[in-house]
């Protein structure tokens, strides 16, 4: 028999320990939000009305989340024609022949229909979408289809590709289950992160979960391929994002949704840990512009930004490294009508201390078309300041795709098509700027595509003469329309710059 201090003893243990997990089980049914308390059949006390979060006590947070996110996400399937070039046995002239077909092109172009597969979230009861552009560009058809299987036409309301935003619309008789979205500037490194999406979709993986945390905030100067998003200040998370999870939602804890998956980093086209939302106070104001207009205005200003770092700042004698410095200004721009040079180091703008060259290029496009702003400009060890009335970045680009013209037979010389390469183009590319004409087209069999030329490669002289302009490569070709031997062009291709010899 035991003593009364041991029975004491024994008695005082497991009333401690009855204690610890009674505050344990508090502690994580509340864990992370007040909304998300874990009881049988509770409402989540969230926009997903009707949503019934079947939970037993002692479940983790993540499953409630779950509950309370999935039924709001969609697949998005967004069908396109697009040119392509076939390299089967019937474009051999021999098994053409064998069957009485034509001589064909090897190499003839041909339209195919095209599939994205992708994710998005409702975001109000009446149907309207969020997704990724790259999701749904240049698609005709887009079929959305929900939880319950129903599937549903969309409309674009509104896309713009230097955000890599897309807002859509199903009309439905029913109200749509649809997230609340979050405040994406409370996040902190650290913090639960939870992605809803699509991953693989051609397996069928539909609506997955996955979690982790907010690995960084702020990433920009990413590089994802050839319609790389200007503006970027991307949430970087090591929760699962996979090919197909593009345009699904990434929401805290609570279920609120703190941005938009859309990239990967990874050298094996999987997932590796490194991926990448876009902030949804970011697409916040995008989705209103879209919703309201259908477009985004911005502000231009016409010069090139950058970093400075900390050796720059001491070849610059700055006392530290905050503020962008000019590396190129374009002719006739509101920054060359306002006096800003190259070599100028802006310290801010508006009144407002500019940082980097990401946050300025927001200050910039927030400021708006038209806007009358000012900012103080470091220039030969003086401060001063400097006024400009910024310009419509929509229209200027506009104009650089076009290059206003007549688009006459010497635009297509060898079968290439050609406009001017711009700055901005350069950055969406991740390469360095030069001077020089991208290759827009090039006709199938034409002497150009002989000689090896593609779409987007830069040219950058042809026959020993600099080419910097459309109207360059026009006079050019006009110059050596009747020449009969090979012409020499000097062409850049990423970073790499190499010749091609083109036979009239």
């Amino acid at each position: 028999m035991k003593s009364w201090g041991q029975f004491k003893g024994l008695m005082t243990t497991i009333i401690v320990a009855g204690v610890a997990t009674l505050v344990g089980m508090v502690i994580g049914s509340s864990y992370g939000s007040n909304d998300l308390i874990a009881q049988d059949k509770v409402i989540a006390d969230t926009p997903a009305a009707g949503v019934m979060i079947n939970s037993t006590l002692g479940h983790s947070p993540f499953v409630l989340v779950a509950q309370k996110v999935k039924p709001a996400v969609v697949n998005i399937s967004a069908k396109s024609m697009v040119e392509d070039r076939y390299h089967d046995f019937l474009d051999d002239d021999m098994w053409r022949r064998f069957f009485g077909l034509p001589p064909n092109q090897p190499d003839e172009p041909r339209m195919r229909r095209s599939e994205s597969l992708g994710s998005g979230f409702f975001i109000s009861n009446d149907g309207f979408i969020l997704t990724n552009n790259h999701v749904v560009r240049d698609a005709d058809d887009i079929i959305v289809r929900l939880s319950d299987t129903k599937e549903f036409r969309a409309k674009v309301i509104g896309t713009d590709a230097e955000t890599d935003v897309a807002l859509l619309k199903i009309d439905a008789d029913e109200k749509m289950t649809y997230l609340e979205l979050g405040n994406s500037d409370s996040i902190l490194v650290g913090d639960w992160a939870i992605a809803v999406g699509n991953p693989f979709p051609q397996l069928g993986l539909d609506r997955t979960v996955t979690m982790g945390v907010i690995s960084a905030l702020g990433r920009s100067g990413l590089v994802f391929g050839p319609d790389n998003p200007i503006y970027q200040n991307y949430i970087q998370t090591d929760a699962s994002i996979n090919p197909g999870n593009s345009g699904g939602p990434l929401v805290d804890i609570n279920g609120r949704v703190v941005g938009i998956n859309s990239a990967i980093v990874s050298p094996s086209g999987g997932n590796i840990g490194i991926g990448f939302a876009i902030p949804i106070n970011l697409v916040k104001k995008v989705s209103e512009e879209l919703r309201s207009s259908g477009s985004i205005a911005r502000g231009w200003l016409g010069m090139l930004p950058n970093d400075i770092d900390n050796n720059m700042a001491e070849a610059l004698s700055l006392t530290d490294n905050e503020g962008v410095l000019v590396e190129s200004v374009e002719k006739s721009s509101p920054a060359e009508e306002g006096g800003l040079k190259v070599g100028d180091v802006i310290l801010e703008f508006n009144g407002k201390k500019v940082t980097g060259a990401q946050d300025f290029r927001f200050m910039v496009a927030d400021a708006g078309p038209g806007a009358e702003i000012s900012m103080k400009v470091l220039r030969d060890g003086q401060s001063r300041i400097l006024t400009f009335k910024l310009g419509d970045r929509a229209k200027f680009l506009a104009a650089s795709s076009s290059n206003s013209g007549p688009d006459n037979s010497a635009s297509k010389w060898l079968g290439i098509s050609v406009s001017t390469f711009t700055r901005d183009q350069a950055t969406r590319l991740g390469i360095d700027f030069e001077p020089g004409v991208m290759i827009d087209e090039i006709a199938p069999g034409s002497p150009g595509d002989d000689a090896g030329l593609f779409k987007g490669d830069i040219i950058l002289e042809i026959d020993f003469k600099k080419v910097e302009t459309r109207d360059d490569f026009i006079n050019l070709a006009d110059q050596l329309k009747d020449r009969k031997k090979s012409i020499l062009f000097l062409i850049k291709r990423g970073n790499a710059t190499m010749h091609k010899a083109v036979k009239p």
